[in-house]
């Protein structure tokens, strides 16, 4: 029953890359860009949720100028070694910078000064009448596509935006080339990533170090509790085998708290803790007395880690604690640092290859003179941001 108060974080990580062997290259040019450069892509590319994420929280800005170096990084690496020019690569690409000017250039002044009409494409089939075909025989399974039609439709504004786009100078200005590099390199990245994936290796005596030096990390708590739910419940069996037609009604909030209270007077009283829970929680705990066994923080919701955090082993709560799933009375019952078992050593084992994959491509930014600046301005969210262009191919 774990498993119902975590909280999983998906955290959205740059894929990162080396190169492999003692192959020798020309120095790059310096890669460098402005303030101004990095907050026009921020403004293009990203949604208005994770835009107020980074203006509201320093770590995650530093985090993610960190993540455009890396990933301008695999640009310059794949470029070099002359993976975007891979067939396969290629002509996924050309779909993606068909949208990608496209959808620029429809955002930009100039493309809202002289919007693509209907006889704009008519136009362009006109002049370039297997123009579409052509698009298909490089994207055989996009002909599986029930809406062939829109996609045909959709196709021809792209194309022409193309035209006025790249007739503006839209490939030569440095935010577009930014955002395309970017693009590119996202292309690569998942290939490169396991490439170097398969030669980084955590040895043991490096999982003992990191153990021993990060240990207040791993403080792990044991917690019982009761839980008084205000969730749907699921209907339960009758005598007869069959479950009832209609949903058990939840607790209203009131109802559930109310419920909650009278139980931890009890325990106040000299109830057994693990009895009451077994006759009244409402998850599978209940089972083993509330026993939730043990975890870190990170794993539970916050509020129910807040308030064991602020227990002795022994205590229980004084108040019943509110969370997303109704009241909770909590116990804990111990606290401990959690021993270098097999999962945690699973654990350690990702994050230094996590930080083994970041320091290579770090040294790889360096190799190819990339520089961000730290400085840059988040823009202000946006309500509307680039709809979505044709199915992908794959």
């Amino acid at each position: 029953m774990k498993k119902s108060f975590i909280i999983f974080a998906v955290v959205c990580l740059i894929g990162i890359a080396v190169i492999i062997g003692q192959r020798k290259y020309s120095a790059a040019s310096p890669a460098n860009y402005t303030k101004e450069d990095i907050s026009k892509v921020l403004s293009d590319m990203l949604p208005p949720q994770q835009l107020a994420q980074l203006k509201a929280d320093p770590k995650q800005r530093e985090e993610f100028r960190k993540n455009i170096v890396r990933l301008l990084a695999i640009y310059a690496d794949a470029e070099q070694r002359g993976l975007l020019q891979q067939p396969e690569t290629r002509k996924d690409l050309d779909v993606v910078y068909l949208q990608v000017i496209a959808e620029y250039w429809k955002k930009s002044d100039e493309g809202k000064k002289n919007p693509i009409k209907k006889e704009d494409v008519d136009k362009f089939y006109k002049e370039k009448p297997t123009a579409f075909d052509d698009f298909l025989a490089g994207q055989p399974k996009m002909k599986q596509n029930p809406n062939l039609d829109g996609i045909k439709q959709q196709y021809g504004e792209f194309a022409v935006a193309k035209q006025r786009a790249e007739a503006a100078g839209v490939p030569g200005r440095r935010d577009f080339q930014l955002q395309w590099k970017l693009l590119q390199a996202n292309q690569v990245a998942n290939n490169l990533v396991q490439q170097l994936q398969s030669s980084l290796n955590a040895t043991d005596p490096e999982l003992q170090a990191f153990y021993d030096s990060h240990k207040s990390e791993f403080d792990e708590m044991k917690a019982s509790h009761i839980l008084i739910s205000t969730m749907p419940k699921q209907p339960q069996p009758g005598p007869d085998g069959k479950a009832p037609t209609e949903m058990p009604k939840p607790l209203t909030k009131e109802e559930a708290k109310k419920k909650a209270e009278e139980i931890l007077a009890k325990l106040k009283a000299g109830g057994d803790f693990a009895k009451l829970a077994a006759e009244n929680s409402d998850d599978g705990s209940k089972t083993q007395g509330g026993d939730l066994g043990y975890f870190r923080m990170g794993q539970m919701v916050k509020p129910f880690e807040d308030a064991a955090k602020s227990l002795k082993p022994g205590e229980v709560t004084k108040e019943v604690v509110e969370t997303q799933f109704g009241y909770h009375i909590i116990k804990l019952t111990d606290r401990r640092i959690a021993p270098l078992d097999d999962t945690l050593k699973a654990d350690i084992r990702e994050r230094l290859k996590r930080d083994k994959l970041e320091a290579k491509l770090d040294e790889m930014a360096k190799k190819y003179n990339i520089q961000v600046p730290t400085d840059f301005d988040i823009p202000e969210p946006k309500m509307a941001q680039m709809p979505p262009g044709m199915p992908n191919p794959h």
